[in-house]
């Protein structure tokens, strides 16, 4: 007689049997119970979760000779016909195997005629997004409005490509994974029905080697029997063991995870080349093993986040104990560090010829990852050599005590500390000079400036409820004073940056005295000057936007310094055009300069003739005439004199950058290279 095999013979019969889909079960039960059923129906899930035991047990519910009906009798004509496959009026068409507009044609085709035995006529189609547009476009009619004995019901694992034309033509079903003790509860039933024993932890197993699919369970368990041997329980023999569950299916057991994932963690890389010697010498899938050594970090990440893995994962309640106690000893950020060190490893075992090679490269670089507080080190000073590029202030570097551990919470708690100022006390304070006005007019106002007196003379007190300090003797130590404006929206403040080592000075609208040096309710020293200063002239911005040019001030080699300064008195298009030219002969009577290109060598002789280029010449060359030769001859250009100039700085530049100390720690850290190194 010939086997058949487990997930055939359980298949579910009728409703009340299937396992792991209790919405999708309930919904249809009550729409056969009200009579409000659809004429088309969409399953979508994972492999083997029932999406075509659900259709055939739906389509018998449909045409039982007592129905409509959600418990079918299982004994009529037409329920036993499509329990055997048999039924003229049930339909079952693969999807991947009739793809075409054709075959739907003569679907229609047959959707014409009446059923001949059955109640409906249903078509079942399994995987339909492998249809190819033109079937889908053809579907859309009789799918919209179909006759009244016509029903559908589609099965796929892929609903994204499905038209949405399509999708908002049937009712969606969407079935889950199966939960593993509803799977283990399951095999459980089938096993006792086949008399046979296999332990808790090789039921686990096979469980989790389902990933939620009952189908797939089942075909593990036929596959473990035969491998292990169907031990009858009457005959007084022993369960099957984990060990040979494990052995049956090539799997890799989760001592094997535990034990790679506790070397990468505490860094033991010998623990972790052995798991890989075992792994490959059982013949192991190595990408396999780096999956699950991935998945269960994500354990350990889930566990610190939540105080627990139980509810986010399928785990034994030792796993559970075991992966909690991990979290717990283990630094959060290094535990994230590691996850995505070890997904990055999953890619690189995937891609490699040589998956060994590979693995034991992405474990050697889990087991000797710097220590989270070089880590968090290097990540401060690049934040701050940002802010500094940038131009936003950098608060100076707090001096910290060595903590308990090298945490990211111990590092990062005082990456920006701002630097207290202590209060000064009276025998520190020190009266303040005042700022006189520059001589440079104020802004037009409506009263005239009064002069600033002594602090002496005039007697103030900021803020008002404090009374006034007595004027201490003069001290050859330096004050202590934190800076604040007096009241008033137009008063000049010297306010002090903590990142700069002179204060900033504040321009008012209308300048007033200064009162004497006080103190505030902390103590502080308090002070406010008027100043005037005049808004920076075009030419001062000019001078300094020069002075951001790298090569300002540097000799350029082979180029007469007289022809460079008359090239950069030209502006615009003129100096761009003889920043092109060669220099042949530079002498008092002639100025000879040579262009490599016709159309760049008439140009020139245009420009000479204008006023701008015959007075720099002038002045720069007395009274020498401009001659311009088309020649690819003479010394050096301005232009290319300053481009090997600047190449030169570059290189020096990168040169000390990538000699840097930190740099060459980020690189060792981060594992990557300099590709450029710009000039801020």
């Amino acid at each position: 007689m010939t086997y058949q095999v487990l997930a055939r013979t359980y298949r579910p019969q009728s409703f009340h049997d299937v396992v792991g889909q209790d919405a999708v079960v309930q919904t249809i039960t009550r729409a056969l119970s009200t009579g409000r059923i659809a004429h088309a129906f969409l399953f979508t899930g994972s492999r083997g979760v029932g999406k075509t035991t659900l259709a055939r047990i739906l389509a018998r519910c449909l045409t039982c000779e007592q129905g409509p009906t959600s418990r079918p009798c299982g004994t009529c004509r037409m329920c036993t016909s499509i329990t055997a496959g048999q039924a003229v009026d049930v339909v079952e068409i693969d999807g991947a195997s009739n793809t075409g507009v054709d075959q739907i044609r003569d679907l229609q085709e047959q959707a014409r005629f009446m059923p001949q035995l059955a109640r409906f006529k249903i078509f079942i189609i399994d995987e339909v997004h492998m249809l190819t547009t033109s079937a889908f476009n053809a579907l859309l009619k009789i799918l919209e409005e179909p006759p009244p004995h016509l029903k559908f019901v589609f099965a796929t694992t892929e609903p994204h490509k499905i038209p949405v034309t399509v999708l908002s033509r049937c009712q969606r079903y969407d079935f889950r994974r199966i939960p593993s003790p509803t799977i283990i509860g399951r095999l459980r039933t089938v096993l006792d029905k086949e008399d046979i024993a296999i332990e808790d932890a090789g039921l686990d197993v096979i469980a989790r080697a389902a990933e939620g699919g009952m189908r797939d369970a089942l075909s593990l368990t036929d596959q473990v029997l035969s491998f292990a041997g169907a031990v009858a329980r009457k005959d007084g023999g022993k369960a099957i063991t984990a060990e040979q569950v494990i052995d049956a299916l090539g799997l890799i057991d989760r001592r094997t995870i535990a034990a790679a994932t506790d070397a990468v963690v505490v860094g033991d890389a010998r623990a972790a080349l052995q798991v890989v010697e075992i792994a490959f010498s059982r013949g192991f899938d190595l990408k396999q093993l780096m999956t699950l050594v991935a998945e269960e970090l994500r354990h350990i990440s889930v566990a610190q986040a939540t105080g627990t893995i139980k509810g986010f994962a399928d785990l034994a309640d030792d796993d559970v104990a075991r992966i909690d106690a991990r979290a717990q000893a283990i630094d959060p950020k290094d535990a994230l560090r590691i996850l995505g060190m070890a997904i990055d490893g999953i890619d690189l075992v995937g891609r490699a010829e040589d998956p060994r090679l590979a693995l034991e490269l992405a474990l050697l670089k889990i087991c000797r990852r710097p220590p989270i507080g070089d880590a968090l080190a290097i990540s401060e000073a690049l934040v701050r050599l940002e802010r500094l590029s940038k131009g936003m202030p950098v608060p100076p570097l707090v001096e910290r005590a060595p903590t308990t551990s090298t945490t990211a919470m111990g590092i990062a708690s005082q990456a920006f500390v701002p630097v207290a100022v202590p209060a000064p006390t009276p025998s520190t304070i020190q009266p303040v000079p005042v700022l006189a006005a520059p001589t440079t007019p104020a802004p037009a106002t409506t009263t005239t400036p009064a002069p600033v007196p002594a602090p002496a003379t005039t007697p103030a007190v900021m803020p008002p409820a404090a009374a006034p300090a007595p004027t201490p003797p003069p001290t050859t130590s330096p004050p202590a004073l934190r800076i604040v404006p007096p009241p008033g929206p137009e008063q000049a403040a010297l306010l002090p940056d903590p990142g700069e080592d002179e204060p900033t000075i504040a321009t008012p609208t209308t300048p007033r005295a200064a009162p004497d040096p006080g103190e505030d309710e902390e103590g502080n020293a308090v002070v406010a000057a008027a100043v005037v200063e005049p808004p920076p002239t075009a030419v001062e911005e000019a001078e300094e936007e020069e002075e951001d040019d790298p090569l300002m001030g540097l000799d350029l080699p082979g180029v007469d310094d007289r022809w460079r300064r008359f090239v950069n008195s030209l502006h615009l298009q003129k100096g761009g055009t003889f920043r092109m030219g060669r220099p042949r002969r530079l002498g008092p009577d002639v100025v000879e300069v040579c262009f490599k290109q016709q159309f760049t060598a008439d140009n020139a002789r245009r420009m000479a003739e204008s006023p701008e280029v015959k007075t720099a010449l002038a002045a720069i060359f007395g009274g020498a005439s401009l001659q311009i030769v088309h020649a690819d001859d003479g010394g050096p250009s301005v232009q290319e004199a300053e481009q090997r100039l600047h190449a030169d700085l570059q290189a020096q530049l990168e040169a000390h950058a990538k000699s840097h100390p930190v740099v060459q720690k980020a690189l060792t850290l981060f594992g990557g290279e300099v590709k450029t190194v710009k000039r801020t």
